[in-house]
């Protein structure tokens, strides 16, 4: 678990779950998360409690907490410790805490824990073409727009282009100092 300006990040619990679904019932949120078709919960449960309990290598799931309270998730997946490299998504499910830099603080947190803890390299993610407000976090955290995949999916009946985003180690240290020291 790790703190910076109210934002935790922490291992998810089961009894975080509830909420989950909850927000995964939002057509909204489930179209800008790419979440279609819809889980039935007991299915969702029992998907993250084996992600919960039994956690898988290449695949870190964090619940964000803002003063306190469970606002969204975090995933740090494909991880390639060979390459040093991963993918990262976010997901703030709370609405009315959009626009109040909760996401960015919460990325920063997990690429930080992504390049000084587990060693990673580069770090990368793929936006919808339509999901403006990802795109704009992406860039505000310090990801590179490094392509587009022209109509490479079908989500929600069309075929839709994804946004590449990368950003590297290095990249990432000249912006934001590490919140993880080593003691001497």
């Amino acid at each position: 678990m790790f703190t910076l300006n109210n934002i935790t990040l922490r291992p998810p619990e089961t009894n975080d779950l509830d909420t989950w679904y909850s927000w995964e019932q939002s057509i909204e949120l489930s179209i800008l998360a790419g979440w279609t078709p819809l889980l039935a919960k007991t299915a969702f449960k029992r998907k993250y409690e084996q992600s919960i309990n039994e956690p898988r290598d290449d695949m870190k799931y964090f619940a964000l907490d803002y003063e306190g309270q469970f606002v969204g998730v975090l995933q740090l997946g494909l991880i390639d410790h060979f390459e040093r490299r991963a993918t990262i998504s976010i997901f703030l499910g709370v609405k009315e805490l959009w626009g109040r830099g909760i996401g960015s603080m919460a990325l920063r947190l997990l690429l930080d824990y992504a390049f000084t803890v587990q060693g990673l390299e580069r770090v990368y993610t793929e936006v919808w073409g339509f999901n403006q407000r990802s795109q704009r976090l992406m860039e505000r955290v310090g990801f590179q727009k490094e392509g587009i995949l022209r109509q490479h999916d079908l989500h929600n009946g069309v075929r839709q282009d994804l946004h590449v985003y990368g950003i590297l180690k290095s990249e990432f240290y000249e912006q934001y100092e590490t919140i993880f020291s080593v003691a001497q």
